[in-house]
């Protein structure tokens, strides 16, 4: 019986502070295949997409991240404390098809996409700033997608701007825009400041960087696939 409660309790207690746990039973019911994802999203992923941010390294991302589910939620793990509530919890504040956590979430929120060009929030009388972002929210796939790219845009821009060499190719600008994606902004500015070269075993939490980039590489591969028949079927038509 007292398990049963604290169960009870713990749940509303990290589902009050984490809301979108409340959407549990979704958890696995909108895992997308890498086809259904880009036929469902793909107009989305061209949209928001920026020159270096791409269409196909948007969907390779949300494939990796969270199969195209934009309510994945992160797995919950047990860990000792004192305190009951933090005995069995989420291992993150991430969430949706991109895994935002809290912090890079209000990062996010702070810039757009217009005409493919990143754009910072402003006041509201400019008409050429970003209109309400304070309702942007991680679950919905239109937000998710234009926060994350603009986001990536931008620091990938400002890791760029600390390296004094010659410019870098496209491949190596993703390939920087992913592990920003996966360990953060500091991170990928180390990155770029050694030359575009991984630390050996390099690791950001659970995550292997290398095995990561080698995922996010051959999803793009795929994407660009799946992007190539959709444009010959628009043009069929």
């Amino acid at each position: 019986m007292l398990l049963v409660l604290w169960l009870a309790v713990n749940w509303t207690y990290h589902a009050f502070n984490k809301p979108t746990e409340v959407l549990f039973p979704l958890d696995n019911a909108l895992d997308k295949s890498p086809a259904k994802t880009w036929q469902e999203y793909g107009s989305l992923f061209r949209e928001h997409s920026t020159a270096v941010i791409t269409p196909e390294l948007l969907a390779a991302l949300a494939q990796s991240e969270g199969a195209g589910n934009p309510v994945a939620r992160t797995y919950w793990r047990w860990r000792a404390s004192w305190n009951p509530l933090e005995w069995y919890q989420p291992a993150s504040s991430a969430v949706g098809m991109y895994q935002l956590t809290d912090g890079t979430f209000q990062l996010a929120k702070r810039y757009c996409i217009h005409d493919h060009e990143v754009v910072e929030d402003g006041p509201w009388k400019n008409l050429q700033s970003c209109w309400f972002n304070s309702l942007y929210s991680r679950v919905l796939p239109s937000h998710a997608i234009e926060m994350t790219a603009a986001l990536l845009d931008r620091n990938v821009a400002t890791a760029m701007g600390h390296r004094r060499t010659a410019p870098a190719t496209l491949q190596k600008k993703q390939d920087l825009a992913a592990i920003i994606h996966l360990c953060g902004a500091g991170a990928g500015q180390d990155y770029a400041r050694r030359g575009f070269r991984l630390l050996p075993h390099q690791r950001c939490g659970d995550h292997d960087v290398n095995t990561y980039l080698t995922r996010i590489n051959g999803l793009k591969q795929q994407f660009a696939h799946l992007a190539a028949g959709s444009r010959a079927i628009r043009q069929d038509r």
